[in-house]
């Protein structure tokens, strides 16, 4: 019966902020986001009671995402890449990466123009060099970054947990210090921004915030690494074959996209993303795929991370489309100086009958 109620203490303040609030009805005048990720996993095993070496493989993998939205325009670009190794040399390797800029015609509205391209490099036959796209099109849709009230909710659940303030803050408040943080460039320093937040949340709760609460408040504001960000955009167009990697004709293709992205609270993030091109005219053959992430910060010290992605790919001798199947989970703690990954992932080929599993934990130290 404690543990239930101690449960409830935690939960009902955030329920209370999602009920009347959501993070997506943030709007911020310009949004810029980075991720980059990168993992190494390397494994080495020579038995001396047996001629050679039994195990010498790893792998290493990356992304990198980046959005940039204005009234006037907005660009993205993503990037993934699987570098095989033997032997510490290059065995296989598979990158793709789609870039796009788009023009807002009238910065009050959602309607843009874009440019862009598609490219992929897988190793072996018959991928004998890169392919490349570019695309033209019309579109509709933004996006926005909410980070600063996802901050804010944080901020106020951090003093309601220390008891700095007696209940929890109202959305007009929350809303005034997510603003206050979004202008943290326009302060020269960084004590100036907590002291305007502290002045907001002190007249809102109607109490004086001690030297531990300011701090935490500071914390949260220079907190990085945990961007979220609400919005979408949809559009559709004509693009043209610079290379094939097949030395075939250079066709002029049909290509359309869906990105869409919602944080349902301040600690996790859902990020979805389709996309579908056919050759024209029409011979019946396409590709198509489909990405899905969710990352969510169970505590503090620990997040959770799942992708699955899907691709289906037709060609016109082909009776029905091969597909290819990729997911990872992933749990990372961060404990003291270090750092560990416990991560899970799944593969499946074309033709595969079975799921291939591969599971690896990574731990590191910083001795600085």
């Amino acid at each position: 019966m404690r543990k239930a109620g101690f449960v409830a203490l935690i939960l009902l303040p955030l329920a209370g902020q999602a009920l009347a609030l959501s993070l997506c009805d943030f709007r911020a005048p310009e949004t810029s986001l980075l991720d980059i990720g990168i993992s190494f996993a390397y494994h080495y095993l020579e038995d001396p009671e047996r001629p050679g070496v039994e195990v010498n493989s790893g792998n290493v993998s990356f992304t990198y995402s980046q959005i940039y939205s204005a009234p006037e325009r907005g660009f993205s670009l993503d990037a993934v890449g699987l570098l095989g190794l033997q032997g510490f040399a290059l065995a296989d390797a598979t990158v793709e990466s789609n870039g796009t800029y788009r023009y807002y015609v009238d910065p009050a509205e959602p309607f843009f123009l874009f440019g862009g391209f598609e490219a992929r490099w897988r190793t072996g036959a018959p991928y004998l060099q890169p392919w490349l796209q570019v695309n033209l099109g019309v579109g509709y849709g933004r996006f926005n970054d909410v980070t600063p009230l996802a901050k804010a909710m944080l901020i106020a659940e951090d003093l309601l947990r220390l008891g700095a303030i007696p209940a929890s803050l109202s959305d007009e408040a929350l809303m005034a210090v997510a603003q206050e943080i979004g202008r943290r460039l326009e302060y020269e320093k960084i004590a100036d921004l907590v002291a305007a937040v502290e002045q907001i949340i002190e007249t809102d709760a109607g109490v004086e915030l001690d030297a531990h609460a300011v701090l935490d408040i500071e914390n949260r504001i220079q907190e990085a690494g945990r961007e979220r960000f609400c919005g979408g955009a949809v559009q559709a167009g004509v693009g043209y074959e610079i290379l094939d990697p097949e030395r075939g004709l250079r066709d002029m293709v049909l290509n359309a996209s869906a990105d869409w992205a919602v944080a349902p609270e301040p600690r996790s993030q859902l990020l979805l993303k389709g996309s579908l091109s056919a050759p024209l005219p029409w011979k019946d053959s396409y590709r198509a795929t489909l990405v899905g992430k969710y990352d969510y910060e169970v505590i503090g010290e620990a997040t959770f991370t799942a992708t699955y992605s899907l691709e289906w790919v037709k060609g016109e001798a082909m009776v029905t489309p091969a597909d290819r199947h990729a997911a990872v989970f992933q749990l990372s703690l961060h404990l003291g100086g270090w750092n560990v990954s416990l991560r899970l992932d799944f593969t499946k080929g074309p033709g595969d009958t079975a799921w291939t599993q591969e599971f690896s934990v990574t731990a590191t130290i910083d001795l600085r």
